[in-house]
């Protein structure tokens, strides 16, 4: 049994259409519609609304005759509109280099030490409020570590319409064999002007696996604790 969010195909045909239709307009606000733009709003409207799954093509029939798809697209609609234009306005530095193919990492016969996306959040010590412009890198083995290709920046900053999070995709290791134990050792640096710089570091624990075609990178997350800056010269209560 194979079960499938249907939102994602709606949400895709509606971004799609929203873009379409703002560059035809010469809409002037909108400043790129690349792949990874899309993408990145995209995923700023699935997490902000209620999967719908579905089992069987009667599920997409049932759901057709749903009325409240008509609310539905609408919601979406709104959302996008958000989305596309805090994206247009704080897109990464690589939104316009294409990512790696998958298949580089999912041959069906070579085992790879797959990493989980690093989720995190830098917040102000004093006020608890998300911190924007701080600079974050992740290191491994005292150096910035590699990611999965050149759409993830690593040091990656973090910005008013992101609330302060901040993500990295490691690129995956290659292992001597398939379910090979290994723990590896990260450190995330945090900086930013007028602030106390901050680095925690952790350890996680990885099993090799191979990765075949009918499978994608099985990618999950992991989220890093929240990190607290405090103004240069104010003594951290939290050391």
């Amino acid at each position: 049994m194979k079960i499938h969010n249907l939102m994602e195909e709606l949400v895709e045909k509606r971004v799609n259409k929203l873009y379409d239709d703002l560059k035809e307009a010469k809409t002037s606000w909108l400043t790129c519609d690349c792949e990874n733009c899309r993408s990145d709003v995209m995923a700023f409207v699935l997490n902000r609304i209620p999967p719908k799954y579905i089992i069987s093509a009667r599920g997409i029939t049932h759901t057709a005759a749903d009325g409240n798809l008509t609310q539905i697209k609408a919601d979406i609609d709104t959302l996008a509109i958000e989305a596309i234009r805090i994206v247009s306005i704080s897109k990464r530095p690589t939104h316009n280099i294409k990512s790696a193919p998958e298949s580089f990492f999912i041959s069906g016969t070579v085992p790879y030490f797959f990493f989980p996306t690093f989720t995190g959040t830098v917040m102000d010590g004093t006020t608890f409020e998300p911190l924007s412009n701080a600079t974050i890198t992740l290191l491994q083995d005292g150096k910035p570590a590699k990611m999965v290709d050149q759409s993830w920046a690593n040091p990656t900053k973090t910005y008013v319409s992101t609330k302060g999070t901040y993500s990295f995709c490691v690129q995956p290791e290659q292992a001597q064999k398939e379910k090979e134990d290994a723990h590896f050792s990260f450190t995330v640096k945090v900086e930013a002007e007028g602030y106390e710089p901050v680095s925690y570091a952790f350890s996680i624990p990885v099993i090799s696996e191979i990765l075949h075609q009918n499978r994608g990178l099985s990618l999950y997350s992991l989220k890093i604790q929240d990190l607290f800056l405090f103004p240069e010269g104010l003594e951290n209560p939290m050391e």
